[in-house]
Parts: structure tokens; sequence; C-alpha cells
């Protein structure tokens, strides 16, 4: 498995509406999508994924790394024992949960339009 990039950085929020508020209009950061209990923002090369509580996996921040293949990196890290989620997709993409020796959650991201970063 090689990884390409960050494409995000998840951070649950109790109140996504004024997350989006903050990190938009105080901090001047674009907004790439605004949903209902989710926001992303454009961070430079980085996006800023806001989330509600429990709306994306039990662990407060998260960090999504760009692969070529989720399928295909899900399963090289669970031959070498790494616990892997299932393959879920979503409207732009391909993802799946991994966790890391400490307990700390990571994603494997593919972006449907083959973008990284």
């Amino acid at each position: 498995m090689k990884v390409r990039a960050v494409d995000f950085i998840g951070i649950e929020v109790p109140d996504v509406a004024e997350a989006k508020r903050f990190y938009g209009e105080v901090l001047g950061l674009q907004v790439a999508y605004d949903g209902e209990g989710w926001g992303e923002l454009n961070a430079g090369n980085v996006t800023i994924a806001l989330y509600s509580p429990g709306a994306f996996h039990p662990q407060s921040t998260g960090v999504a790394l760009a692969v070529e293949d989720v399928r295909k990196a899900a399963r090289e890290l669970g031959e070498k024992g790494v616990t892997v989620g299932e393959v879920a997709e979503h409207r732009p993409c391909y993802m799946a949960e991994i966790t890391d020796p400490f307990g700390n959650t990571l994603m494997l991201h593919q972006r449907k339009d083959g973008s990284a970063g």
C-alpha cells in the first residue's frame, strides 16, 4: 500500500452549523461541501471535514489517507493484522476505517475522481 497524500482531517464538533461559520467566516476557509450534519472546507491541500458526534466514527478526530485502491489497501493491511472496517461508498469516495495499535482511527480514502490531497 502506498499513501498518496492526506485527503482530509475530520473533526467532530457539537454544533456543525456553528463550526462551519467559524471555519468559513472567521478563519476564511472556502466551503467545499455543505451538508446536514457534515461540512467540508478547503484548507490549502487538505480538506477539514466537520461532523456531528457519532456521525462518522467513535473518535473525535481522524485522518484520511489517500490510496489508489481502498479495497486493495484494506486487504493488504488486513493480511498484516491491522483491524480494518468494511469499505463504504459515499457520494465522492470510497472509505474504510483502520485502527492503529493505540486505538486511533484512520481512514483509507479513495476519491472517485482519482485526485488526492
